[in-house]
This record gives C-alpha cells, structure tokens and sequence, in this order.
C-alpha cells in the first residue's frame, strides 16, 4: 500500500480519511471539517480517499508477498451534509484479482453512499523490494492537518482545463502522483466547468475512476468534457502527464447534483 500519506506535509494527508478498528472491525472514516467540503458537503475526493485506504488495506490482507495495484474505484453517495462518514471493507472476491465493496454509513448507521474498488495483484519479482509495512495502528494515528488540500495544489485555469505542477506534497512514497490527490485535481476540473455552464452550485455524487498509467513528471493537465445538456450532470475527465508526452493518468467519469 503506498498510495496512502508519505509524510506530514501530504496533501492526500489533508483529504481527511484515516483506518482503524472502530467497535472491533477495520473501518475507514472521514470527518468533516471546513476545509474537507465545498456547499457544506464532503468533497468526494475525500471519499475516494476513504474507498482507496480501506479497500486496499483489506486487499493488502490477501495479496501475500504479491504487489497490489488500484485497477478502478468508484462511489456513489448523496448530495447531502453529513458530517461523519464511515465505510467498512467487504471483501467480494479474492483472487489474482480483489475485489472489495465499501458500503458508506453516517454515525447513526443510515446508508449515505457505496464505494466498490477492484486490485490488481502482481507477483514480485526477484530482486524486487520488500512490500512496505504500514500498522493499522499507524493509519488510525496518522495526524489531523488545517491544510486545505485544493487550495494547496494551486491549480491554475488555461480555458477549460486545469493545470497543476507536481510537487513532493503531491506524491505517494512511491514518488508518483497519488490516487486521492489525482481524484481531487479531477474533482475541481470538472465543478468548474459544470458550475460555469449551470450557474448554480453543484456537488459530486457519482465518480468512477480508471487508472491508466503513473504521473511522474508533470505539470498534470484535467481535461473536461460536459456530456449532453450541462443540466444532466455528466462529464468526462482525463488527468494527462503532459512532461510524458500527454500520457492519460486517469480517466474519470462524474455526475453531478445540487446540494441538498
């Protein structure tokens, strides 16, 4: 699992979502401060995050020495305040590929959203580096942060696409651009644009998410593209590598609703 937080300055760190045991069972959880929402609702982003760290902490218990890989995520939630967001990790299939649910509750147990994410395991090769280890007790600690993760990535508008530099912040241990921060990026891109087109607030309720290939080099480009009439709340988004001959990251599909 080196798709989690790599340091105190991580922006992924600042998305919000932590894993530990809770009541005897591993589960991911979100809180949700100012600095996690946009109209008074979680980003997904931080969702995804959420997704990302329980379902591939539960994955990790099942790869043995194999290498586990994200191949896809995605979730679905509603558009409404919440302000605690649980998810425990059901593991649906464990093979050479894990698949894994993660149904997403509030405090009071009602069913806010689901979150599915499907693994990839790869053997390890000889000469390969030992798996690194994280303890469950070190990602429920893992420290609260005041950093506003999207103010932090200090994305800049060139027409309708986003443009971000890589910088440290942004990167996994692995050194490439990390899979909550990548959600983010294309989270912005897309309520931009959506917003400008309706002229009304709106929130991210669906997001699927396919990983295509690492983001070393940047500067990262989020390509939009609005899908039929800008009131049906559909887009596309492809995170590029543009200092990798254009390189598609993640290809993203969203859909959108008004707060409610």
């Amino acid at each position: 699992m080196t798709d989690i937080p790599g340091s105190a300055d991580s922006l992924s760190l600042a998305l919000g979502a932590r894993f530990g045991v809770v009541d005897g069972q591993r589960t991911g959880w979100i809180d949700a401060r100012p600095a996690l929402c946009r109209h008074g609702v979680l980003r997904a982003a931080g969702l995804v995050m959420l997704i990302d760290m329980a379902a591939g902490y539960e994955a990790e218990m099942h790869a043995g020495r194999d290498w586990n890989f994200t191949a896809d995520l995605g979730v679905r939630r509603s558009p409404v305040p919440i302000e605690r967001v649980e998810g425990i990790p059901v593991v649906q299939r464990a093979g050479r590929t894990i698949s894994i649910d993660v149904p997403l509750r509030d405090a009071d147990g009602r069913a806010v959203g689901h979150g599915v994410s499907t693994f990839t395991r790869v053997a390890a090769r000889p000469g390969d580096p030992e798996r690194p280890d994280y303890p469950l007790d070190s990602m429920a600690a893992l420290p609260v942060t005041d950093l506003d993760a999207a103010e932090a990535l200090e994305a800049r508008p060139d027409g309708d696409d986003l443009v971000v530099e890589l910088r440290p912040g942004m990167l996994n241990p692995a050194g490439v651009l990390q899979g909550g921060v990548a959600s983010l990026i294309a989270e912005m891109a897309a309520l931009r644009v959506a917003e400008e087109r309706v002229d009304g607030p709106l929130v991210v309720t669906a997001f699927d998410i396919r990983y295509v290939s690492m983001g070393r080099v940047g500067p990262i480009r989020a390509v939009v593209e609005l899908l039929g009439r800008p009131t049906d709340g559909l887009a596309v988004v492809k995170l590029l590598d543009t200092g990798a001959d254009h390189r598609v990251i993640t290809h993203n599909l969203l859909g959108f609703a008004p707060p409610g």
